[in-house]
């Protein structure tokens, strides 16, 4: 009886996260992620959840994801340890920062149309800013071009590896395609469930350009999708806002 409720709840924690992630994909014959542990990007996440999603700074207290990540926006926990069996282990508490959730700007409509921008409390213990002491990107809002390589970093799902599942890994493909008119650009970088919300970073000049939110890859072919942020003038006013708020109160 209690081997059948484990199995239960088991299957029930890799359905919630993959309702939270629309089951990202790998592009190609193999998993090209590798291990990571860059200290701007968190793991989102409801507290007591097996998975949630990805979260990058973007200043001292804003940061973005995916809007259909609306669940998962509780806790975003920085410098996190590899897996145990599995199962995510969670960092120190001094690491670990509570979404203001009142600071939410989202929209969930669908590739092209998927975004969050929002501000983390200051930590409980340290009483420091996330985007202080873990570090932020720069936005930009030029338009990338076809081919350009871009890198995800996020913490995706691993069937294969139990110590990077739902661990940050990284990897980096090219632009597939750009769509100025639904605010899409398609990409090649091996993502899983969990790489919801991952920030898109042009390789050059190391901005980010888009936010990762939906698969298309397989091992024949296709692309996974974003939305970019050169052509999604919403989530460019809601990623200004943020920061306008950050330079006049901080």
């Amino acid at each position: 009886m209690k081997r059948k409720s484990l199995i239960i709840l088991v299957a029930i924690g890799w359905l919630s996260v993959g309702l939270a992630s629309n089951e990202k994909t790998i592009c190609g014959q193999q998993d090209d992620r590798v291990p990571s542990f860059n200290p701007k990007i968190a793991r989102v996440l409801k507290i007591g959840a097996p998975a949630g999603c990805t979260l990058t700074m973007i200043g001292r207290t804003c940061a973005i994801s995916a809007g259909h990540c609306i669940s998962t926006f509780e806790a975003a926990e920085f410098n996190t340890p590899l897996s145990s069996g599995g199962t995510i282990q969670h960092p120190p508490k001094e690491d670990i920062y509570m979404v203001d959730k009142s600071t939410l700007v989202y929209k969930n409509g669908g590739m092209g149309n998927d975004y969050a921008v929002l501000r983390l409390k200051a930590n409980a213990i340290t009483g420091k800013l996330a985007g202080d002491l873990q570090g932020h990107y720069d936005v930009s809002f030029n338009m990338p071009e076809t081919g350009d390589m871009v890198r995800i970093t996020g913490y995706g799902a691993d069937r294969a590896d139990r110590e990077r599942n739902f661990a940050q890994q990284t990897h980096n493909g090219p632009i597939e395609r750009l769509s100025r008119s639904s605010a899409v650009m398609n990409h090649r970088a091996d993502t899983m469930g969990g790489n919801s919300g991952s920030s898109i970073i042009h390789e050059n000049t190391g901005k980010i350009i888009a936010i990762h939110t939906h698969g298309g890859c397989s091992r024949r072919g296709g692309a996974n999708g974003s939305t970019l942020l050169a052509a999604h003038k919403k989530a460019q006013a809601a990623i200004k806002a943020c920061l306008q708020w950050e330079n006049d109160n901080l």
